[in-house]
């Protein structure tokens, strides 16, 4: 029952960080929200994950409401990339929220681009980053950096109180399909960093993710290519 009080409490967080929000897609229940707003919310999601994380879905045998006690092979594996995606996430959006405090925009950037976590592959990706969040149940976050041709994800994670798998593939199939649809309206292409898929539960077909790309490798680092679903 605190699970489910607390888990309500962060979805109307969440609504009412939308409705602040300075971008909104058509569709109200997809908005890109401030770091610290995601940060906030990541951090709650964090103790979240430690009261559901030895339950799994709903066994059909069982009843519709039943859960496991454990969790086990590959969702075990990607629950625990989840845990450490959850942890880096807070640390990114949070160090990014601190760097917007700065009240003129260059010392902003200038902040951003020393966030530590947001060196990839020696390159300073914080200067382009924003956050999205999707407000369908489960809610779902995604911290993507911003090209003028690409759009980069660099974290996709789904509120941890969800355990039904095809819930959580939806949830991301809905966040990829929207930034897709964004990044047409700036004639850009859509990727998500390798690294990112060992924490959804969705596999390679249902995401719309391809290898086949031949810029799928930037200087070391191995990017799947997003097709709109």
């Amino acid at each position: 029952m605190r699970v489910l009080l607390t888990a309500a409490l962060i979805a109307v967080s969440l609504v009412g960080t939308a409705i602040s929000a300075s971008a909104f897609s058509a569709d109200r229940n997809f908005a890109e929200i401030i770091p610290l707003k995601a940060s906030m919310l990541t951090k709650q999601w964090q103790g979240l994950l430690l009261d559901v994380d030895q339950k799994v879905g709903i066994v059909p045998e069982l009843g519709s409401t039943s859960v496991g006690v454990q969790r086990f092979g590959d969702e075990l594996a990607r629950r625990t990339h989840c845990a450490r995606q959850f942890e880096w996430f807070y640390q990114n959006t949070f160090a990014l929220a601190l760097a917007d405090k700065e009240k003129l925009p260059q010392m902003a950037l200038a902040k951003r681009k020393l966030v530590p976590g947001l060196s990839i592959d020696g390159r300073a990706r914080g200067p382009g980053c924003a956050v999205f969040a999707t407000l369908s149940i489960p809610a779902t976050l995604a911290l993507v950096e911003r090209t003028d041709d690409e759009w980069n994800v660099l974290a996709l994670t789904v509120n941890p109180t969800e355990r039904n798998i095809e819930k959580i593939v939806e949830s991301e199939v809905a966040m990829l399909s929207e930034l897709c649809a964004r990044a047409r309206t700036a004639d850009a292409s859509v990727r998500l960093l390798s690294s990112v898929k060992d924490t959804l539960a969705g596999d390679l077909v249902q995401l719309g993710l391809s290898h086949d790309s031949d810029d799928s490798e930037d200087d070391g680092i191995v990017w799947l290519q997003c097709e709109a679903l």
